[in-house]
C-alpha cells in the first residue's frame, strides 16, 4: 500500500513546488474556472494510457522532488522553498517537458491558482470539481479531448504545503509579503491539511 500510493505525498509535495511554475503547454482563455459553461467532459477507462500518463507524472515527481525536499529541509520557514519556485520551478519544467516523447506534455492546475499562467479551461474545472466532491485522490481520470488523451492526477493538501499554502493568519510576514509582491490575486491561500489542491495534468496527443 505504502508504495502504490508514494504518489501521494510526493506529488503533494511537488505541488507546493509547482504552484509557483510560470510553465504551461495548453494556452487557456478562461476569466475564471468559473467563467465558462461546464463541458461534456467524456471519461474512459484506458489503463494504456493511464500508465502512460502516471509514468509521466511520476517522472516530473522524481526530477523535482529532490531539490524541493533538500529547500524545505534548508529552511523550515518555507521561504527557501518558495524561493525555488519562483526562480526555478519554470526552467525545471521547461527541461522535462522536452524529455517527453513530441506526443506528450505535462502542466499542473487548480481552482484556487496562485500562478495565473496555471489557470485551468473549462474541461479542467469540470474534471476537478469531479475529484473534489468524490475525494478521488488516488486513481488517475482519463478524459477522450477528441484529438488527445488528458491524465489527471488529484493532488491533496500534505502538511508541508501549508507554509504558503496554509492559513495566512498563520502566516509569518515575509512570507505574506513575498506571495502578494510576486502573486498579488493568488487564491492558493487557506488551505487545510488533506483538503483538494489541484492537479498535475498529462495530455498524450493520438
Amino acid at each position: 500500500m505504502k508504495k502504490q500510493y508514494f504518489s501521494i505525498f510526493a506529488l503533494g509535495v511537488l505541488l507546493m513546488f509547482s504552484a509557483c511554475n510560470e510553465t504551461t503547454n495548453e494556452t487557456t482563455t478562461a476569466d475564471s474556472p468559473k467563467s465558462e459553461k461546464a463541458t461534456a467532459v467524456k471519461y474512459m477507462d484506458n489503463a494504456e494510457i493511464q500508465a502512460k500518463g502516471m509514468k509521466q507524472i511520476k517522472g516530473l515527481v522524481g526530477t523535482v522532488k529532490p531539490a524541493l525536499k533538500g529547500a524545505m529541509k534548508s529552511d523550515k520557514t518555507g521561504m527557501e522553498a518558495l524561493k525555488m519556485c519562483t526562480t526555478t520551478a519554470q526552467e525545471m519544467g521547461k527541461k522535462y517537458n522536452a524529455t517527453l516523447p513530441e506526443d506528450s506534455s505535462i502542466r499542473r492546475t487548480a481552482l484556487k491558482y496562485r500562478n495565473p499562467n496555471n489557470k485551468p479551461d473549462a474541461t479542467d474545472v469540470e474534471v476537478m470539481e469531479k475529484l473534489k466532491a468524490d475525494k478521488t485522490f488516488d486513481k488517475p481520470l482519463v478524459v477522450d479531448m477528441g484529438d488527445s488523451f488528458r491524465v489527471y492526477k488529484a493532488l491533496p493538501v500534505k502538511k508541508p504545503c501549508l507554509v504558503c499554502h496554509g492559513d495566512t493568519k498563520k502566516m509569518s510576514s515575509s512570507m505574506l509579503e513575498t506571495l502578494k509582491k510576486n502573486y498579488p490575486d493568488d487564491m492558493a491561500v487557506n488551505f487545510k491539511e488533506g483538503d483538494f489542491r489541484g492537479v498535475i495534468v498529462s495530455t498524450i496527443k493520438k
